[in-house]
C-alpha cells in the first residue's frame, strides 16, 4: 500500500507540515509506504481554464511548466491520498487550489 501527502503550506516546517509528518510516521510504523510532497517554494501556475484536461480525457494540465503533472501522476499511483492546507480567509491556500 503507499499514501502520498500533499502540504498546501507556504512553511515546510508549519504546522500543517507537522500534522501531516505524524500522520505518515504512523502510516510507515504498520508498513505503509509514504511519500510528502511539499507545494511551498515549487512553481505553479494555477488553472487558465483552458479545458484541455478534459479535452485529452487524462486529467493532465496542459501546462507543462510545472509540478501539477507530477502530484496527479503520483495521486492516480497511490492507495491513499492526504492534502494538507491551513485556512487562510475561510479558505486552503492558492497553492492547494492549484
Amino acid at each position: 500500500m503507499r499514501v502520498v501527502a500533499i502540504n498546501g503550506s507556504a512553511r515546510k516546517q508549519g504546522n500543517t507540515a507537522i500534522l501531516i509528518k505524524y500522520v505518515l510516521s504512523e502510516l510507515e510504523k504498520v508498513g505503509i509506504e509514504t511519500e510528502l510532497i511539499e507545494l511551498s517554494g515549487e512553481k505553479i501556475q494555477g488553472c487558465t481554464a483552458c479545458y484541455k484536461c478534459f479535452d485529452k480525457k487524462d486529467g493532465h494540465c496542459a501546462v507543462k511548466s510545472d509540478i501539477v503533472n507530477d502530484c496527479i501522476d503520483k495521486m492516480v499511483e497511490a492507495d491513499g491520498i492526504i492534502l494538507g492546507s491551513p485556512i487562510y480567509f475561510a479558505d486552503i491556500t492558492a497553492e492547494m487550489k492549484a
